[in-house]
């Protein structure tokens, strides 16, 4: 832990040293949905930071909900959005031709499963029909996930549906009102830590791992590769950032 936070405080050190944009600076501005209680948020915005810097732009970081983060990443509203599963986002659909996936991993996690009882939970025990399951709308790896198993499951699959942050998933979830909630590991702490709840839930255990790398808006397409090439700089320098 000490080394952990000696690490922080030292990459936060450097990062605040960074020379700041002039007025005159055009500036590239990202939506996103990380909760902004996760330490390492502000360590990925200066990551972003420091690779538009040496293409000639200042940076900037706009909190929003899951779904609208993403909308307005895809409207233009803002010039990308800070930490996706690229892999969902492919060139070809007429929604994600709006959006640039950047083949950089900047950020790893771990999808999880939370119930009211401890204990780890296998898929069988959790693809059962008595079972309702929540995820956040306008994320991407949870649902895809769900879809997969609950399609293969058929008959016997469980009740799933959206709800808009995981403070009101785990709310819902220590209420009884529903059995599970998947979602980032990284998430699901962040929102336990900050919300109020009835009863107490707890991590069931991982599902499967997540690499997130950060999305452009296709109005950018022509700096594309030159952000690529200074983000990964960025990243090889500083590392992956994993929770």
């Amino acid at each position: 832990m000490i080394a952990y936070l000696t690490l922080l405080i030292g990459l936060f050190t450097a990062f605040d040293a960074h020379p700041q944009p002039s007025s005159a600076t055009p500036t590239i501005v990202f939506t996103c949905s990380v909760a902004k209680e996760i330490p390492s948020l502000k360590i990925l915005e200066s990551y972003y930071r420091e690779a538009f810097a040496a293409l000639g732009y200042g940076f900037e970081m706009q909190h929003r909900p899951s779904k609208r983060s993403l909308a307005e990443a895809r409207s233009g509203m803002s010039d990308g959005e800070c930490a996706r599963v690229t892999e969902h986002f492919t060139q070809g659909s007429s929604q994600d031709d709006h959006l640039i996936p950047i083949p950089v991993v900047v950020a790893s996690s771990t999808i999880n499963i939370w119930s009211r009882k401890p204990g780890q939970i296998s898929i069988g025990q959790l693809m059962r029909p008595e079972n309702n399951i929540c995820y956040v709308s306008g994320s991407n790896a949870g649902p895809d996930w769900l879809r997969q198993h609950v399609s293969a499951a058929a008959d016997t699959a469980p009740t799933t549906f959206a709800v808009t942050n995981y403070e009101t998933g785990l709310r819902m979830l220590s209420f009884g009102r529903i059995t599970h909630c998947i979602g980032p590991q990284i998430s699901l702490l962040a929102a336990a830590q900050k919300t109020s709840l009835s009863g107490q839930v707890f991590n069931n255990g991982e599902l499967f791992s997540i690499d997130a790398g950060p999305l452009l808006n296709v109005k950018h397409k022509d700096m594309a590769a030159d952000f690529t090439r200074e983000l990964q700089k960025v990243v090889d320098k500083h590392g992956i950032l994993t929770q």
